[in-house]
């Protein structure tokens, strides 16, 4: 029953991919906002349901969830510090270390794509904007349950997603600029230390 079990997740999971690998080749090529669902089926050899099935909307053929999934670390970081961390210390740790794999060749090849689908895709633009307003909202109520009153919860809030969002910016200009090496990482990481670092002490006078 188990190896059942195991080859089904198998067939789940490598189905899951091929849908993937289709809809990225699809949008890289003609752009996301061109391609329809019925092509990313036909492309991945599947039916219309089946790509539902594993990707409730377009969007999340591209997004793949991967960006809720990196925006809900965030926010366990922050939510599941050890004892003494401060929050903003504890998202400065998670979004400094989190700079370290733009050095990854396959990183920098997921960046590249990413970047230019989503600059030509005013709806996955909306999309990444709407996420993100959800994360801020979020943080801000982590803060708040921590003792910070409303103001301040939303501005705290909406200061560290800012350095975030200026840090995926950031990356992706130089990535689609042709320079991602070490020196990006380090140059990057040392800058966002900096910033969040000079956003902690000015919330916590």
């Amino acid at each position: 029953m188990k190896a059942v079990d195991g080859l089904r997740a198998r067939k789940k999971r490598e189905t899951r991919e091929r849908i993937a690998a289709a809809a990225r080749e699809l949008f890289v090529a003609h752009g996301f906002d061109e391609v329809t669902v019925v092509e990313v089926a036909r492309a991945a050899q599947v039916s219309e349901a089946t790509v539902f099935n594993y990707f409730p909307t377009k969007d999340d053929l591209f997004f793949g969830g991967g960006l809720e999934q990196f925006q809900a670390a965030t926010l366990a970081t922050v939510r599941d510090r050890p004892p003494g961390e401060s929050a903003i210390a504890a998202f400065r740790r998670f979004t400094v270390a989190n700079v370290a794999h733009t050095a990854d060749p396959g990183a920098v090849e997921l960046i590249t794509t990413a970047a230019r689908v989503v600059d030509g895709s005013p709806s996955l633009r909306a999309h990444e904007r709407e996420i993100v307003a959800a994360t801020t909202d979020a943080l801000a109520g982590l803060l708040q349950s921590d003792g910070s009153d409303r103001l301040a919860a939303w501005a705290i809030a909406n200061a560290l997603i800012g350095v975030q969002r200026a840090i995926v910016a950031e990356i992706r200009t130089e990535v689609l600029a042709g320079r991602h090496s070490p020196k990006l990482v380090a140059r990057v990481q040392r800058e966002a230390a900096t910033l969040l670092a000079q956003l902690e002490t000015a919330f916590t006078r």
